[in-house]
């Protein structure tokens, strides 16, 4: 009866919580979506640096598919903060505090990154000047991967809440970032190429050939199981080394989310991939290009979860 009573009491106090939440879910999606546009263009960025021609759609997949994130992430979390209904301009004073709020640097980097995002997609699409295009990539991908960085870096120095006390959760959503990069860029190929196949005829033509699909998933599934590998280690480490974090994974409301995370965006997509390779040694192309479609989807979902997990769980336990 008393241990019933307690843990009545706890789901109460968890309930109350959850309607003072400072950051809510849109905080989590603007977390999300900025990890999402820094791992997109560093993965995409990479593969053009690297001389990879034949995956030049991947590129501009990734290359698009990071603008058109970081722009619908800014635009929420500018009406997230509903400073536009208080001070429309007081908003612009946060560049001025720069480099003594975390809040700033971490402003100026997105600023920066979004600007060099735009500039790529247009020399990409309009057939700009090479070397223009990769000088903007080689800084794109260290602005990309700090936009990432910083999503975390920004829960690290939020005081009172143990949970995010961590320097391992700046290279957890790193790490997740890249993943569900790579996963974006890919997805983006079928989709951009079914509904506009004028406007990308190439998206449309790798699409369409589903054993140059079927190469491209060979491609990145490589790095993409290492990536799984390295963020379950450090996620790991994150648990072992955070007072508290193990509320999150038992005796919280947050606790079914965090086990969501582990099966979308880790088990799944590494059994998937490793599946994978199996059948492109039996050429069944058109079957891993559908399974693969699916891990894309759970491994979205997983990283967002993430977020939740880390944001959401993080207010309610503190």
């Amino acid at each position: 009866m008393i241990a019933r009573k307690v843990l009545k009491k706890r789901k109460r106090r968890r309930m109350s919580k959850m309607s003072e939440l400072i950051w809510g879910s849109i905080m989590v999606l603007y977390l999300f979506l900025g990890g999402l546009a820094g791992g997109s263009f560093t993965v995409g960025a990479l593969a053009d640096l690297l001389n990879k021609k034949e995956y030049r759609t991947f590129t501009k997949a990734g290359i698009l598919s990071s603008f058109v994130s970081i722009l619908v992430g800014l635009v929420m979390l500018i009406f997230d903060l509903k400073r536009f209904d208080v001070a429309p301009i007081g908003i612009l004073h946060v560049y001025t505090r720069f480099p003594d709020s975390i809040m700033s640097v971490g402003t100026w980097i997105i600023t920066a990154f979004t600007l060099v995002s735009l500039f790529t997609v247009l020399i990409w699409f309009l057939d700009g000047d090479v070397m223009i295009r990769k000088i903007l990539e080689v800084v794109g991908v260290v602005l990309g991967l700090s936009t990432a960085a910083y999503t975390g870096i920004l829960l690290s120095f939020a005081r009172g809440v143990p949970v995010w006390q961590s320097g391992f959760l700046p290279w957890l959503f790193v790490l997740s970032g890249l993943l569900t990069g790579i996963a974006l860029s890919i997805i983006v190929i079928p989709i951009a190429g079914l509904l506009m196949p004028r406007a990308f005829a190439d998206f449309k033509a790798i699409w369409d050939s589903k054993k140059r699909f079927a190469g491209l998933i060979e491609y990145t599934d490589r790095y993409a199981q290492s990536l799984i590998v390295v963020e379950t280690v450090v996620m790991l480490l994150y648990f072992l080394t955070t007072p508290s974090t193990s509320i999150l994974w038992w005796g919280s409301g947050v606790s079914v989310y965090f086990y969501a995370y582990l099966l979308l965006a880790l088990a799944a997509p590494l059994a998937i991939a490793i599946y994978d390779m199996k059948l492109l040694e039996e050429g069944k192309h058109e079957t891993v290009t559908y399974l693969t479609l699916l891990a894309i989807i759970l491994a979205l979902m997983g990283g967002y979860l993430l977020r939740y997990v880390i944001l959401i769980g993080g207010q309610m336990l503190y």
